[in-house]
């Protein structure tokens, strides 16, 4: 059977494919994450005009612009990870889960545009369990030779308050 790459059918099989695509691309990062690969988290952005910020929907629905965390160069996020390459870093050591749902997106002329919830269970050595961090990710996607990278990842917390230091990426 041949597959018309025009008309609507076609657009729904590009729209299907740059979902899978997205959620992959998502998928891979919580992955790099939970298995500490922090020295490959900078190669989820794009190397110029990057950015990355955590910040509370508190302030996001105020207004309030400045952020609990913020990079803003591809350099800054190298920085920002550079400690835990290096395991120098001194912090309460916990494995993370990352689970990342309702994952939207909508391409436009500059990119894709990126809205998911995301959920960040913690387990310290012991094995006690419990709820870090819940949130959603907004983030800006361009396609760069069939490879997606972050040009903007804003990770905003439903609360405030972070139960440990922010030291690893979420």
């Amino acid at each position: 059977m041949k597959h018309r790459k025009h008309g609507a059918f076609g657009i729904a099989m590009k729209n299907i494919e740059l979902q899978v695509k997205v959620e992959k691309f998502l998928f891979d990062y919580a992955d790099c994450l939970n298995e500490k690969r922090y020295g490959d988290f900078p190669s989820f952005f794009q190397e110029d005009n990057c950015h990355y910020e955590v910040q509370s929907k508190e302030n996001e629905d105020l207004g309030l612009t400045t952020p609990i965390m913020g990079c803003y160069s591809h350099g800054m996020i190298r920085d920002r990870v550079a400690q835990l390459v290096d395991n120098t870093l001194t912090y309460r050591r916990l494995n993370l889960r990352h689970f990342i749902s309702n994952i939207r997106i909508d391409e436009d002329k500059t990119g894709i545009n990126l809205k998911a919830n995301f959920q960040v269970m913690q387990s310290d050595l012991e094995g006690v369990s419990e709820l870090y961090l819940v949130g959603r990710y907004e983030d800006k996607l361009v396609l760069n030779h069939n490879e997606l990278k972050l040009i903007s990842k804003r990770a905003i917390l439903d609360s405030f308050s972070v139960p440990n230091m922010l030291a690893v990426p979420i």
